[in-house]
């Protein structure tokens, strides 16, 4: 059910390579260098079944579907060089 006549939030939409739709869940930057990543859910279908599928993919190959301003709201992390992610300030 919908409050009011606002929709419910759902993360942005992103295209991936080879033009899959998914919605961006996460930013994360590696620390050990530099390289921006992004944690993307999107649902595949194969003979007639759904799959939810949560895949970490390079930032810089996907494409914005909704205007900029939505993206602000993704979190970001950092992936550090002991293993443990942190939230990014």
């Amino acid at each position: 059910m919908v409050a009011g006549n606002q929709a419910p939030w759902a993360p942005p939409l992103v295209e991936m390579a080879g033009g899959l739709v998914g919605h961006l869940l996460a930013w994360e930057r590696h620390e050990r260098d530099g390289s921006w990543w992004a944690w993307v859910s999107w649902v595949q279908e194969s003979g007639g079944r759904r799959n939810h599928k949560v895949v970490l993919v390079r930032a810089g190959s996907l494409s914005p579907l909704e205007m900029a301003e939505v993206y602000k709201t993704v979190p970001r992390r950092v992936l550090g060089e002991d293993g443990q992610i942190r939230a990014l300030s």
